[in-house]
This record gives structure tokens, sequence and C-alpha cells, in this order.
């Protein structure tokens, strides 16, 4: 009976630690782009999203190793986050603290509902010249970071 125990036990750890490294092989947050809002260099939004399954809680952005200023989470109800998209005085958009708002996974997502539910999001910082990106959050409670290079020419 305790053999039995043991490699039942011994099972459980086994697929709980694979199903751990097969998760931080394969991060749910990727970065899929960034731009300057409204046409100020000095904003930019980087869009974001939650490839996973369940949804994810983001705890904190560093800006080049440094908190930033001023970091909002920006989600938008209708278009994605392009060069040009206008954020201030938009209806469909609304900003949020960064842990205020959990991200939906984006493949739940309802493509029909715009303007009713989050279609987009990213997150807007303060900055000029943004080299790194790290953004730090969980899923599944497990912390996870991310680490995003960024052009200065956006």
């Amino acid at each position: 009976m305790k053999k039995i125990l043991f490699t039942l036990f011994f099972s459980v750890l086994v697929v709980g630690a694979a199903f751990i490294i097969y998760l931080k092989s394969n991060p749910p947050l990727v970065v899929n782009g960034y731009t300057s809002a409204d046409g100020n260099p000095s904003i930019r939004l980087i869009e974001i999203e939650n490839k996973g399954l369940r949804e994810l809680q983001l705890q904190s952005i560093l800006v080049d190793e440094k908190l930033p200023d001023n970091a909002k989470l920006v989600i938008s109800k209708s278009e994605p986050f392009e060069v040009g998209t206008k954020i201030d005085n938009n209806a469909n958009m609304t900003f949020h603290k960064l842990t205020q708002v959990r991200i939906f996974p984006s493949q739940y997502i309802d493509r029909q509902a715009i303007g009713k539910q989050p279609q987009h999001y990213a997150l807007q910082v303060h900055a000029t010249a943004i080299q790194k990106i790290t953004i730090q959050y969980k899923y599944l409670n497990i912390p996870f970071t991310l680490t995003a290079e960024l052009q200065s020419n956006a």
C-alpha cells in the first residue's frame, strides 16, 4: 500500500513539474507591437496579448530597469492600437491601474462584440526613449517576467 501511495505521489509531482516547465518555456503574455499615442512621442502604447487559456494579472512594469513615472493599462473595446490611434476622449478606450484588471485570453474574446467587450490591451507609458520594458505578471498564480527590447525609432 505504501508503494502505491509513493508511486502516485511521485507521479503527481513529476506531472506538476513538467507542467510548470512547459508554462515557463511557453509564457502566455506577448508584446504585439508599440507606437506613440496621439502622435505624441513621449507617450508610448505597448500592445500586449494573453495567448494563454486563463486570465492573467499584471503585477508591475519596469522601463529601462526603472519604475516609470506613469503607466496605465489601456483597454480598447473597438480598434487595435495602431499609429495615429486616438486614445484621449475615445469612448471605447478605458484606463486602469496595472493591477486593477485581469487580461482576458485572446482566443476567448468575442470579436463580434465590438464596443461591448474588451478587444485589445496595451500599456501606456510616459517616456521618450524606451530601450527595454520588463513586465511582471501572474498566470495561474505562477509569477512570470516578460522582457521586450524596443527599437528607439518607433
